[in-house]
């Protein structure tokens, strides 16, 4: 039968709800704080072959459009009524799962003796085991120190729950309570999808459900490819970097370059990028995932709001990840801090969007979610409790029209944060301060919204704090247009005591009772010149308080007298002088233009291309290796294009051990 457009349409609202109400039943159903209270999970339908065609709007992460689930359903075929499959191997799904604390479970859904599709959720579990409560450790080298690992398994096959799999599950994580009620959650909102699929075979019949299933696909394909059209043919580009890995303090490079592949498509190309990291930055992409284009669909949505969300969106792109870079990384390297990139490819993609369409993107955002977990003694059974406190975000970049958004992230505006009261009972922690950071936005005709600071106390001795996805504490969320870059983040222990100590990028702290901590995010950068603000939005700003009264005439050229703004100095100072004009629409900030100049994009580049010559499990040493030379040689002064390839057999030399000593 020919789907016409008004069915089309009814069925497209009829399976988005269906993915919607599997996603409240979860939600509501939850055990840990992170699934029901912060959202961290998500639903939705795929096709037998693999690809989503409903997925929920209103209700959990929307990172996951487009993942190809293929290999999941391939490795337990054939699937019976009654099935369901679990996994959480990022390289045994072929990038389905994309670190080890994320559960992906998949329930046929059969109609008139058909597989018609598959009901579909991940959550993030709290604990997966491995070597920190949490199973995330910012500096972990290898995949088997997050946790376990599950290839794909059958939890339930033909109805029938596989003890022998649910005992390997709980057996080897701290909360197994938690754990299991989370996935009965799941389990629960999977028959929700189920019946409501089924409840439209009913009323539609099974042909209409059937190719209205595939046709929503193409047709969201069709409406992304007519966005890509209007496009400028162009080939545009934009890197920018990880500050560092917790290993070393060399950051780590994501270069990004695109251009249109045919009329209506677009080619990803990140080679460029730096090898795969000995930490658990590293995305197990399998060369084609959203994590590596996410910008696009919120981009597409932007153009055209009304179109559909599921797979058809992924497939105008072409994807050019080299194999055994960090943003194609090979088994078993570790991955469970992956959306830490995932959130700066976000921005890169945006910046070159940025390039391609001035006028039309906003500056970056804080680019970044550091979720901190901390892991307790409970005083009266004796086991150990693990918690997620809250994800802590930081502002978003001031847009064209408009100031960025306190404390949320474009990229990240799924997540919600947990209401303190939630947070106290559970977490064994007291709330001091929940609160947006005066002053650090960065400056703007449309500033950049404001950071966040969570600070708390803890009420047990020997609790674990752990906070992955840390970023931004060196390198600054740029402005664009003459806006200022956003301010960095960062995390103090005991603020305003003698015991004062800042922890920067957190990696695993063992804390006492009484101790505090204070996390503070990454503010959005500005938009556009700041004296070009309108001088009443700037009083606003100081009477809000997000603009000292002294920044408001230095950095705004904005005079105030009182409660009012004092016209005419307001435009003697505006008047006064400029410095030169920026040499880039970007501002990077301090710590990235420091090293940029040491390190000039020439220079890595030929880094890069010398690092391939490596067998693949040598080019990260390589590289530390590398920059270890070039910041010997070129103490005071920026790197020179052509001395490392001049000096290269010599660093090989040192990479082996065969250097004789003091050998340069």
């Amino acid at each position: 039968m020919a789907i016409d457009g008004v069915l089309l349409g009814i069925l497209n609202n009829y399976f988005r709800a269906a993915a919607e109400a599997s996603g409240y039943t979860l939600e509501r159903t939850a055990y840990t704080t992170f699934i029901k209270e912060s959202q961290d999970f998500t639903t939705g339908l795929i096709t037998p072959s693999g690809e989503h065609f409903a997925f929920p709007v209103s209700i959990g992460a929307q990172s996951y459009i487009g993942i190809d689930y293929s290999t999941f359903i391939k490795a337990l075929a054939p699937w019976h009524e009654g099935d369901i499959g679990i996994a959480n191997c990022p390289f045994a799904t072929r990038g389905v799962s994309t670190h080890l604390p994320d559960y992906h479970l998949l329930k046929p859904i059969f109609a008139e003796g058909e597989l018609i599709g598959f009901a579909w959720a991940f959550i993030h579990s709290s604990d997966m085991g491995g070597i920190v409560a949490g199973s995330i450790q910012p500096s972990a080298y290898e995949l088997f120190q997050e946790g376990i690992r599950i290839t794909p398994k059958k939890l339930y096959a033909k109805g029938v729950l596989q003890e022998d799999v649910r005992e390997f599950l709980l057996s080897n994580v701290r909360i197994p309570d938690k754990n299991w009620g989370d996935l009965n959650a799941v389990v629960a909102a999977l028959g929700i999808a189920d019946a409501r699929v089924r409840q439209a075979v009913v009323k539609w019949g099974l042909d209409a459900v059937r190719e209205g299933r595939d046709a929503l696909i193409g047709y969201a394909e069709s409406r992304a490819r007519a966005v890509i059209r209007t496009m400028p043919d162009s080939h545009w580009s934009f890197e920018d970097y990880l500050e560092d890995d917790f290993v070393s303090d060399v950051p780590v490079r994501i270069k990004l370059s695109v251009e249109k592949d045919g009329e209506d498509g677009l080619h990803f190309d990140f080679t460029g990028s730096d090898p795969q990291v000995q930490a658990a930055f590293n995305l197990a992409t399998n060369g084609r995932h959203p994590f590596l284009c996410l910008a696009m669909f919120g981009f597409f949505r932007t153009r055209d709001p009304g179109m559909p969300i599921n797979a058809g969106l992924i497939r105008p792109f072409r994807f050019t990840a080299p194999e055994g870079s960090v943003v194609n990384a090979s088994f078993p390297a570790a991955t469970g801090v992956r959306y830490a990139l995932t959130q700066l490819i976000f921005t890169i993609v945006q910046g070159a969007l940025a390039e391609l369409l001035p006028g039309t993107i906003p500056a970056a955002g804080a680019g970044q979610a550091t979720i901190p977990a901390i892991s307790t003694v409970d005083p009266h059974s004796g086991q150990r409790q693990v918690t997620v406190i809250q994800p802590m975000i930081g502002g978003s970049g001031g847009r064209p029209w408009a100031d960025g958004v306190e404390g949320c992230d474009i990229s990240l505006g799924s997540l919600r944060n947990t209401p303190c009261e939630i947070l106290e009972h559970e977490a064994g922690l007291r709330v001091l301060a929940y609160e947006v950071i005066p002053g650090s936005g960065g400056a703007g005709r449309f500033r950049g919204g404001s950071a966040l600071r969570l600070d708390v106390r803890l009420l047990h001795p020997n609790t674990i704090f752990t906070a992955r996805g840390m970023e931004r504490t060196k390198f600054q969320p740029w402005g664009l247009d003459g806006g200022k870059a956003g301010a960095p983040g960062d995390c103090v222990l005991n603020p305003g005591t003698n015991a004062q100590k800042r922890l920067g990028k957190v990696n695993v702290e063992r804390l006492s009772a009484g101790d505090v901590i204070s996390l503070r995010t990454p503010a959005g950068g500005g938009y556009g010149d700041p004296l070009s603000r309108d001088s009443a939005k700037v009083l606003d700003d100081v009477l809000d308080g997000f603009v000292s009264v002294a920044d408001a005439e230095a950095i705004y050229g904005v005079v105030l007298d009182g409660a009012e703004v004092d016209e005419a100095a307001t435009a003697v100072s505006r008047a006064r002088p400029n410095a030169a004009p920026p040499a880039s629409r970007y501002d990077f900030g301090l710590g990235r233009a420091a090293y940029m100049r040491q390190f000039p994009a020439g220079v890595l580049d030929e880094l890069s291309g010398l690092l391939q010559a490596l067998p693949p499990s040598l080019r990260y040493r390589g590289k530390q290796v590398a920059v270890a030379a070039l910041r010997q040689e070129f103490d005071t002064a920026p790197a020179s294009h052509g001395w490392l390839t001049a000096h290269w057999q010599c660093i090989e030399a040192t990479l082996f051990g065969t250097a004789p000593a003091g050998a340069k």
